[in-house]
């Protein structure tokens, strides 16, 4: 089985983890069907927090769906000449939720070339933005996109006491907060640690003692311990879920009365409904590999 892995989330080294497992298991039994492995991510940072294995390649850049389509076109080719066919392929998309885009060129780069895909389902878990939405929460705010919430806050900073403000959603598109009134002074931003968003915040103007780059997710005290290094009285998130550390920010930020401002998940992906497309949870996926 030769398997396409997308994605430098938590899921995506849990599945990239269980797969070398696997191969070790074998490897002890003497078995020869390994599961050989392509594992795609964006950073050199994504790629650093995978376990080294040998049947499994990492790679680091991003593809569009023409470059997907031809990888998986010579991975059945490859197939076919040693007496299989495309069913000997599987393309795993664990991208982030909010990665709409991926998502829909690797379903279209499967769908063209004729093999199976199985995009990892990350539930919303507890205190979703959604459960907050019907509870009618005033501590809330909801909006669709980040360009939305930094327009928002500029606003507020045009005409209201300022306050401190948290951004917790990645650094992406961070570029858009740079419309707040003064947000050198007032934004802190928490980001991965790579040299990559370091000099694009210190570029876009961001004060470096206003940067926490780490690692997530973190835990309530965590979270309630960078809140109050930020004097926060805002926060931004993605409702990224349980996995990605969601319940435990929203409840840092209710202990402390800090107002949280979420960029609610994009609408579903345009994907197939067909078979060869499957929607399933992370267990399930582990699952599956387990039985190959």
């Amino acid at each position: 089985m030769h398997i396409f892995l997308f994605g430098g989330t938590t899921e995506g080294r849990k599945i990239a983890n269980c797969i070398a497992e696997i191969n070790e298991e074998k490897n002890i039994a003497g078995l020869l069907d390994y599961l050989e492995a392509d594992v795609f991510v964006a950073t050199d940072y994504g790629a650093s927090l995978l376990k080294k294995e040998k049947h499994i390649n990492v790679h680091i850049g991003r593809l569009d769906r023409d470059q997907m389509a031809k990888l998986f076109g010579k991975a059945v080719l490859d197939a076919e000449n040693q007496g299989g066919d495309a069913g000997d392929i599987l393309v795993i998309d664990a991208t982030h939720p909010y990665a709409n885009v991926v998502t829909e060129n690797i379903a279209m780069a499967c769908e063209a070339v004729g093999v199976g895909c199985i995009r990892v389902h990350r539930p919303y878990g507890r205190l979703s933005s959604i459960e907050m939405m019907e509870r009618g929460s005033s501590d809330f705010v909801y909006f669709d996109s980040v360009k939305e919430a930094a327009g928002w806050l500029k606003t507020v900073y045009s005409s209201e006491i300022k306050k401190n403000i948290l951004i917790t959603t990645g650094s992406k598109e961070i570029q858009e907060y740079t419309v707040i009134p003064d947000f050198s002074e007032y934004c802190y931003v928490r980001a991965l640690p790579t040299e990559e968003v370091l000099k694009k915040c210190s570029e876009l103007g961001f004060r470096r003692d206003r940067l926490i780059l780490m690692q997530g997710p973190f835990g309530v005290d965590m979270n309630l311990a960078q809140l109050r290094y930020a004097d926060a009285g805002f926060l931004v998130t993605k409702d990224s879920g349980e996995i990605g550390g969601f319940p435990e920010k929203c409840d840092a930020a209710i202990e402390l009365g800090v107002r949280v401002l979420v960029i609610g998940r994009p609408t579903h992906a345009m994907v197939p409904n067909e078979d060869w497309y499957q929607v399933i949870g992370l267990q399930e996926v582990i699952d599956f590999l387990e039985m190959l």
